[in-house]
This record gives structure tokens, C-alpha cells and sequence, in this order.
């Protein structure tokens, strides 16, 4: 098949080298912490803080759509997700160590701050 007097395949390929760099680029390659962060998020937290969950809702209504969901935020430090899970906040409640160990607790901010550009 052609386009243009051009095979496809040679057409698809001019197109993308056209493109901007970074754009359809793939999220990068999550650390082994930020994995292991990952998987305690999903078994721990996502439960409130998926999509259309108790948490995500209250959130949204609190600081806006794009700040609902947390996995997407791009302004969470490490010690602010540290301390938020230690302590609560709001109507979540405080983890105790006995529930997360602090070395849990730090991979999941590790993971929740991993679109964070400035720490």
C-alpha cells in the first residue's frame, strides 16, 4: 500500500520522526522502590484513592479534578505524602507503624512523588 506515491510504512515513519520530541513518549521506568511503592499503594490506599472512590471524590471537590487522583500529581513531595500518612488528614486516617513500616511508608512517597520534578 502507498500514500503519496511513498510505501506506508515509509510515510508512518516520517510522520512520527516529525513529531515533537517527547510526545508519545513512554512514562519512565519505575525504580525497584518505586515499584514495591507502587504495589503497596494499590493494596493499601487505592481502596479510598482510585478512580471514582470515596477519596478521589473528596479530594476533587476539595482541590480540583486534576488533583484528585494522586498516582497523576505532579506537586506531592516526600515528606508531605510521608507525613500525611502518618498522621491523617482530614477524614483519612493516620497509619501506625505496626500497619506500614516507615520503609513501606517511604516507598510509597517515593512513588506518589515520582512525577514531582523539584524536590
Amino acid at each position: 500500500m502507498s500514500v503519496h506515491g511513498r510505501p506506508l510504512a515509509s510515510s508512518v515513519l516520517l510522520v512520527l520522526a516529525a513529531l515533537p520530541a517527547g510526545l508519545g513518549a513512554a512514562e519512565p521506568k519505575l525504580t525497584a522502590r518505586q515499584e514495591q511503592g507502587q504495589a503497596l499503594y494499590r493494596s493499601t490506599c487505592l481502596h479510598c484513592h482510585g478512580e471514582r472512590v470515596w477519596g478521589t471524590f473528596t479530594l476533587g471537590r476539595r482541590l480540583g479534578a486534576n488533583n484528585a487522583l494522586l498516582e497523576n500529581r505532579t506537586d506531592l513531595v516526600r515528606p508531605y505524602v510521608e507525613a500525611v500518612i502518618r498522621k491523617g488528614v482530614g477524614s483519612m486516617p493516620p497509619y501506625r507503624r505496626t500497619e506500614l513500616s516507615d520503609a513501606e511508608v517511604e516507598a510509597i512517597a517515593d512513588y506518589l512523588s515520582r512525577n514531582t520534578r523539584a524536590q
